[in-house]
């Protein structure tokens, strides 16, 4: 009785054994899954929160110009700088990001320099009082072309 005993516990554990094995590999795939999920979700996140930062930088940026306080502008153009030195790596090339953001640094920098060199603006030729005219009215209409530039980056659902 006792042999029958240890043959027939000597089968169950024959059985177990696998049955548990598979078990244990079933868990850890599962686990393995989520983690690679969740993962992949923080990755977006992360991305979302660096390309949102970015849009927050040139909006700092941009309603500094129009306030004309050169000490605060000062600050924020460094950080423009480095926003706009980071879009080359988070946005596609396609997106064109990049290269609206060196338009938009040439044409702030102009009309910075038009302001803080000639007060009057009456020394400005006739080409370069057009040309300021012309930066400031883009510079002006330029965050509706940046906020559809960045609605791909920035709508959280289709990231």
């Amino acid at each position: 009785m006792t042999s029958s005993l240890i043959s027939s516990a000597n089968a169950t554990l024959a059985l177990a054994v696998p049955v548990l094995t598979m078990l244990i590999a079933a868990s850890v795939a599962l686990i393995a899954f989520y983690q690679w999920k969740t993962n992949r979700e923080k990755l977006r996140l992360d991305l979302y929160q660096r390309r949102f930062e970015i849009y927050l930088r040139v909006l700092d940026f941009h309603f500094a110009i129009w306030q004309k306080d050169e000490p605060k502008l000062n600050l924020l153009h460094v950080q423009f700088m480095k926003a706009f030195w980071e879009s080359k790596f988070l946005f596609r090339e396609k997106s064109g990001i990049y290269d609206f953001l060196d338009d938009y640094n040439l044409r702030t920098s102009r009309v910075r320099v038009y302001r803080s060199q000639i007060p009057p603006r009456s020394d400005l030729t006739p080409e370069e009082r057009a040309q300021l005219i012309k930066d400031e009215i883009w510079i002006k209409d330029c965050i509706g072309i940046l906020e559809e530039k960045l609605s791909p980056y920035l709508n959280f659902h289709s990231i």
